[in-house]
């Protein structure tokens, strides 16, 4: 009994050990499966952390070269004609190239790309659209980065750092002493040491700046000048024109900033007209020769009135210099006007230039260009012209005066103006800088204008009237005159001196002298972005008369010296100038450049990535590159 009593509890043991190997066993499979499972995780996790870094790395090195192709464009304002005609982004927008400057960035197939440099293991490529840069400033580039497995790619729109970034630009804050008639010394107003220099050109009390302004010089302002936006200049305080402050900012206080240089010319603007440069011109413009009248007739067309043109686009010789007609001559008129009308009292009225420019030049004195005129030879299809026929001045009747040059074939002057822009022992004088030529690149222009398109003269372009937008959200116009853009105001002469006996007609009474066509209140508005290269933008005879109305500009206004449009003693117009915003985004076509300047960002998107990690394009679901 004893014994079997025993037996059972040995087995009992025996049985619970079994279990016990049993309990152990499955522990221990299943800390093995869970030991693998962290294995698996942990690698898993490596994979897809290396994974994210060069998902983020491609992006960073696409931002790297955004970052190349902006610093090579401050440095070359040219580098917007480099590229790859063969790249997808590119050939897509019809955008032509004079080179690709071995750039190994423009590389648009294989396994080549650009580093970024102090990396081993992100690189870049880049296309370039550059089919907008002449109509708008504008440059868009696709950037695409590479990291490891990763590719990424982004589209930016880059405009330059330009005039028409700035409501009011100004090399100098005093003026032109060639109109002025002063003596004084050019120089800016913070240099020292400098005798006899120039006063600066202040701002009224009344005036009203309605967007961003900058010069490299200091502004001077009234108590109650308006600044609405940014104030940049040389140094960070405004100078006071009196009473100790120097007007409301409500744009911030003022900052300082780096020179910004305006181009000393406009002449290589001329080259927009030729036709033998396809490469760097592909849409070529129109040129005229001497004065040149444009009247914007508010329905997207304009007469042209420019007698001494003979041909309105052109081709020139690289190896002689002669210039000649283009070879088409009837898509030249097409676009321009034909020669015939252009020449006669009519006028030729055609559609404002399509996102082009026209440019005015002087009449040509070398003997191989086509658009030159033998000696003693005017323009014969108007029937009172240049140079040759004295001006109506006084009475209704014709007669020369030592005061009045003859006309300019254009109806300046007109009848009865008295030439004015000073004064002397108690008279006014007339003085040649403010009078008409008969053979400058001088441009005149009013009206209602619908397009797009820039007008260059190598003279003076004279606003004779409004020029007002038909569609303020789609025209655009620009103005850039190489001596000045300067409102038409001429004066008019109600008493002349008397010595011994004789009136002296080169001489006006100082109370003789008023405005010819304005009076009290009178105002003018322009819709434009405007320039002037080495003058001013200005009022003619801003300091006789009475109190003109508002002068408004609605675009933007840049000029090498400071241009006066009325006094302190109530004469001429007060400022409304009012900044068009488009013009940060956008530029009239073919616009005056700085000489220099930084490209920003003004948009930017990722988009789907233009290739694969082997250098190949991406496709779309049809196979076609993206």
């Amino acid at each position: 009994m004893i014994r079997r009593l025993i037996r059972t509890l040995r087995r009992t043991h025996e049985d619970e050990r079994g279990v016990v190997l049993a309990n152990v066993l499955i522990f221990g499979t299943v800390m093995m499966l869970l030991v693998a499972t962290m294995i698996a995780v942990s690698t898993s996790g490596a994979v897809k952390s290396a994974a994210d870094r060069n998902f983020q790395n491609a992006m960073a090195a696409a931002y790297a070269g955004l970052a190349d192709y902006q610093a090579k464009l401050s440095n070359d304002n040219g580098y917007a004609l480099y590229g790859n005609t063969n790249a997808q982004f590119s050939k897509a927008t019809g955008s032509s190239f004079t080179g690709n400057d071995s750039n190994i960035a423009f590389t648009n197939t294989g396994t080549q790309w650009a580093p970024v440099v102090g990396s081993s293991d992100q690189s870049f490529r880049y296309e370039v659209d550059n089919s907008d840069y002449s109509a708008k400033g504008v440059l868009r580039v696709r950037v695409t980065g590479k990291s490891g497995a990763s590719v990424r790619s982004l589209v930016a729109n880059l405009k330059g750092d330009g005039f028409i970034n700035y409501l009011y630009f100004t090399n100098y804050e005093s003026s032109n002493p060639a109109l002025t008639g002063s003596s004084c010394t050019t120089a800016y107003q913070w240099q020292t040491g400098v005798s006899g220099k120039c006063s600066p050109v202040q701002f009224a009390g009344s005036d009203v700046l309605n967007g961003p302004i900058r010069t490299n010089d200091v502004f001077t302002a009234a108590c109650s000048t308006t600044f609405t936006s940014s104030v940049e200049q040389h140094d960070a305080t405004v100078r006071s024109s009196g009473g100790g402050c120097n007007g409301v900012f409500k744009g911030g206080a003022p900052s300082t900033v780096p020179y910004l240089g305006l181009p000393a010319l406009n002449s290589n603007m001329s080259q927009e007209t030729r036709t033998d440069i396809p490469a760097t011109v592909p849409r070529p413009g129109c040129l005229y020769t001497g004065p040149t009248r444009v009247s914007f007739l508010g329905n997207g067309n304009m007469t042209v009135w420019s007698p001494w043109s003979k041909a309105t686009q052109v081709k020139v010789s690289s190896s002689t210099g002669e210039v000649t007609k283009s070879d088409d001559i009837a898509k030249a008129a097409s676009l321009c006007g034909t020669i015939d009308a252009l020449q006669s009292a009519a006028g030729a009225t055609i559609p404002t230039l399509p996102a082009n420019l026209m440019y005015v030049q002087d009449i040509p004195s070398a003997a191989n260009n086509v658009n030159t005129w033998p000696a003693g030879t005017i323009p014969s299809k108007y029937s009172n012209t240049y140079c040759s026929t004295a001006v109506t001045v006084q009475g209704g009747k014709a007669s020369t005066k030592s005061n009045q040059p003859y006309s300019n074939g254009q109806g300046f002057p007109a009848a009865n103006e008295w030439i004015n822009t000073g004064s002397s022992n108690n008279y006014r004088t007339g003085s040649v800088s403010d009078t008409y030529s008969c053979t400058a690149g001088d441009l005149f222009v009013s009206g209602g204008f619908s397009g797009a398109m820039t007008m260059v003269a190598s003279g003076t372009i004279w606003v004779t009237g409004d020029i007002t937008y038909s569609d303020p959200t789609n025209d655009i116009l620009g103005l850039v005159g190489q001596n000045a853009v300067e409102i038409y105001n001429p004066a008019q002469c109600s008493a002349y001196p008397t010595s011994f006996g004789t009136v002296d007609y080169s001489r006006c009474t100082s109370g003789g002298v008023g405005l010819l066509n304005r009076g009290y209140g009178a105002k003018i508005t322009i819709s434009a972005a405007i320039a002037s290269n080495a003058g001013t933008f200005w009022n003619q005879n801003y300091d006789i008369g009475s109190q003109l109305g508002v002068l408004k500009v609605i675009g933007s206004i840049a000029q090498n010296w400071r241009g006066a449009v009325a006094t302190t003693g109530g004469t001429g117009f007060v400022k409304n100038y009012v900044y068009d915003q488009r013009l940060l985004t956008t530029a009239p076509p073919k616009f005056l450049q700085p000489v220099s300047t930084s490209y920003g960002v003004t948009t930017q998107v990722e988009v789907q990535s233009a290739y694969k990690t082997d250098g190949s394009c991406a496709t779309t679901t049809t196979g076609v590159c993206r």
